[in-house]
């Protein structure tokens, strides 16, 4: 088995360091690859985001505005916007980079049209999330890891306490978020600004 590189938050390298396991040590290699294919989905379900960057090709409705709002951000480049009601996406239907502009945060905006509000009318296909992990969000990632290898090495079907820089975390259930985690998972939470 090897890492789900297109969702993984971390690598095994940070995450053998962050643990204290020697480079040349694979004892615990497909244990943590799972550890990280299993925290970075729990952490894109629980934010409602594809976290790491990607190219996407999505259908979305607009909202007869000049401005939409991609669910999916930060946008890094957008190699083509459709507008087409009739779903054809033709070369006719294909919005020209220059009317419009992108922001980071997922916002498109036209310079001189709108989004037709019919379904699936915008066809998008871009790139979107973070190209490089923030690292108050790749250290949540790293802790929750480190915690279930610390219970997985105990034996344990969860541990109700976890002390960690900030103080002591209470965790009552195997499949829980560390609380330090979630407080930086909030702050990642996809936002609705239609």
């Amino acid at each position: 088995m090897s890492v789900d590189t297109v969702n993984s938050l971390t690598t095994l390298a940070e995450v053998k360091t962050w643990v204290q396991i020697e480079s040349i040590t694979t004892t615990w290699d497909k244990i943590l690859e799972k550890f990280i294919d299993s925290v970075s989905w729990q952490f894109n379900s629980f934010t409602k985001r594809r976290l790491k960057a990607r190219d996407l090709t999505e259908y979305y409705e607009g909202n007869g505005t000049c401005k939409f709002m991609s669910p999916e951000y930060p946008i890094n480049s957008i190699a083509s916007l459709h507008i087409d009601s009739g779903r054809d996406y033709g070369d006719d239907t294909l919005i020209d980079a220059e009317a419009y502009t992108f922001t980071k945060d997922g916002f498109i905006i036209l310079d001189s049209s709108t989004f037709s509000n019919s379904p699936k009318a915008i066809k998008l296909v871009y790139n979107v999330g973070y190209i490089t992990i923030p690292s108050d969000l790749e250290v949540a990632v790293l802790d929750q890891i480190k915690w279930l290898l610390k219970r997985h090495r105990g034996n344990q079907e969860g541990i109700t306490t976890e002390t960690t820089i900030n103080g002591s975390v209470t965790v009552t259930e195997a499949g829980e978020i560390l609380t330090t985690a979630l407080e930086v998972l909030k702050r990642y939470m996809r936002k609705d600004h239609r």
